[in-house]
């Protein structure tokens, strides 16, 4: 092969890849944009469904944050008390509901159902607890509390 034809094979496979890259970039930007399309859907889906968790929950009063503090200071003295982090425990979601019931019951506090339960609960922070296969990861009940009456 002479030089000149290699060097059009060479000019020839340089345009076959550019093409191929901006065929690759045009994907890659349906795809962010399918993404971003889906993750606003999921936002408005949440919001939807946070609505009425949040109008179920919320107290009758006209009373603004404060009661909102007053109504989940069980789950958050819950957390603070009967849990201790950690990244490889996994607790199912109704062992969790149910220790938290036992631990409202001992200290006077009111119970909520597991619904809003779960939903403030996957809320709180350091760290933020998931749900995986009806299980609750990252955190696991302190040994020796709130034993199964």
């Amino acid at each position: 092969m002479e030089p000149s034809d290699q060097i059009q094979e060479h000019e020839k496979k340089i345009r076959h890849l550019e093409q191929e890259l901006n065929d690759l970039r045009q994907g890659l930007a349906v795809v962010t944009d399918y993404y971003c399309e889906l993750k606003q859907v999921h936002r408005q889906q949440e919001s939807r469904q946070e609505e009425p968790v949040i109008a179920g929950v919320s107290p009758t009063t006209d009373t603004a944050a404060g009661d909102d503090d007053t109504e989940f200071d069980a789950i958050w003295k819950f957390h603070e008390d009967v849990l201790e982090a950690d990244p490889g425990a996994h607790v199912p979601c109704t062992a969790m509901y149910d220790a938290f019931v036992r631990f409202c019951e001992a200290n006077r506090k009111t119970v909520m159902d597991q619904e809003t339960f779960e939903f403030v609960f996957s809320h709180m922070e350091n760290p933020v607890p998931s749900v995986d296969c009806g299980q609750w990861v990252g955190y696991r009940l302190r040994p020796g509390l709130l034993r199964p009456q």
